[in-house]
């Protein structure tokens, strides 16, 4: 969007003129501070969802899958809808909201009753539309900095900075929690953490703050089949599950077959997260100079340079040397491909931004199982090599791939 076009669409628009989006106009960290809270909060019960099934509950390992499976097909299915009710003109703070609550349900009945059929049936599904509020909140964003006339590359930077801060310190947190207090007292703290999320919506987001977009979805009407945006999700599914592959990996690949200490894959991980965040800041200028396209093709072909080098990597010093390659790659992933996602579908952001959610989803998922499947079979390090090959996929797709086309409307594929 142009700087006439941005500054039409703030004079037309009533929410630009109201209260609440001058006061965020003139402090838009606290756009950036209700994601970093909810990022925070999200973030501090996903460490915990393993040790509460297996030691908490004394179930199965396999039975976590159940939960997770159960889990990931309601989010998607709840992005989907959330995506087309914001390109539907549907407030924005309604559909947060409701996020919201449904997490805090989920961890509060998880807190009262330690039964796995619960977890499984209720809280699954609970904490799947608890889920959407990524999406949400990535789709507020945008908005709002093309409301307010900002850069939209850099503000979509901004935001995915929030998300990598929040887990950055929400499982450390949770889990020095948990051992000092236990499974139900945790999950009752974050419960009161998302109470405080739900507290900062109400005060932060604007009650009327909807989609200006004039050729979003209208009510009833169905989404046109889209193939460029697709296929930019082919890329990011494959770069994204790369990273998860190896993550899930990395622990027991560090200390059972590199004979590295228990610690070295949580200092890798800070160090990849310092580096992550600082690369997201600067990524802005980066598209500047190459696109989008092809700064995700940078951000692939850095990743499958990486897992080539750690696959060969023998002591603490070459792990943490090249924890500084992880953050840089997957640094540009993250400041990038929000926004070569939604480029691909410009005037419908909420679906374009569900659809970038849910393949990360789909993508941590598949990613998850076939770590599991390849580490059994073979080994940890060969999981590490199937990372590399699903890196050196994503490269592949985005040389092949055409720049979104800006100059006529997208998504009438």
């Amino acid at each position: 969007m142009n700087h006439d076009a941005e500054t039409n669409v703030q004079a037309k628009s009533p929410m630009h003129r109201s209260a609440v989006m001058g006061l965020l106009d003139r402090y838009p960290l606290l756009v950036l501070g209700l994601l970093l809270m909810g990022a925070f909060t999200s973030s501090s019960a996903a460490p915990l969802a393993g040790l509460y099934v297996v030691e908490g509950l004394g179930q199965a390992p396999w039975k976590l899958s159940l939960v997770a499976i159960v889990q990931v097909c309601v989010t998607l299915l709840v992005n989907r809808s959330f995506g087309r009710a914001i390109d539907r003109a549907v407030p924005v703070k309604f559909l947060l909201i409701t996020s919201i609550l449904c997490f805090a349900a989920g961890m509060t009945l998880l807190g009262l009753f330690q039964i796995y059929w619960v977890y499984l049936g209720i809280v699954s599904i609970l904490l799947g539309v608890g889920s959407g509020a990524l999406s949400v909140m990535y789709s507020f964003g945008r908005l709002f900095a093309e409301q307010t006339g900002r850069d939209v590359v850099k503000f979509n930077g901004f935001l995915r900075m929030q998300t990598s801060l929040g887990w950055m310190v929400g499982p450390a947190a949770s889990l020095s929690f948990y051992g000092v207090y236990g499974f139900a007292p945790t999950y009752y703290a974050i419960a009161g953490l998302a109470a405080i999320w739900f507290a900062a919506c109400l005060l932060i987001v604007p009650a009327a703050f909807k989609t200006h977009h004039p050729n979003s979805l209208k009510s009833g009407e169905k989404v046109p089949f889209n193939f460029g945006l697709l296929s930019a999700c082919v890329p990011v599914f494959f770069i994204g599950a790369a990273n998860v592959v190896f993550v899930s990996a990395m622990p027991l690949y560090f200390s059972t077959e590199l004979g590295l200490v228990a610690s070295s894959a949580g200092f890798a991980l800070t160090v990849k997260c310092f580096v992550e965040v600082v690369v997201i800041y600067f990524c802005a200028s980066l598209i500047k100079r190459v696109g989008e396209r092809k700064g995700m093709l940078i951000a692939a072909l850095l990743g499958a340079i990486f897992f080539g080098l750690i696959y060969q990597a023998t002591t603490l010093v070459d792990v943490l040397v090249l924890a500084t390659l992880d953050g840089i790659y997957y640094g540009i992933f993250a400041g990038i491909s929000m926004t070569f996602v939604q480029n691909f579908a410009p005037d419908q952001p909420g679906v374009a931004t569900s659809y970038y959610v849910s393949t990360l989803f789909v993508g941590g998922l598949i990613g998850n199982l076939l770590t599991g499947v390849v580490a059994s079979v073979f080994d940890f390090q060969t999981t590490v090599l199937m990372a590399c090959a699903f890196a050196f996929v994503g490269a592949a797709v985005l040389a092949f791939m055409r720049d979104a086309n800006r100059s006529e409307p997208i998504g009438q594929g």
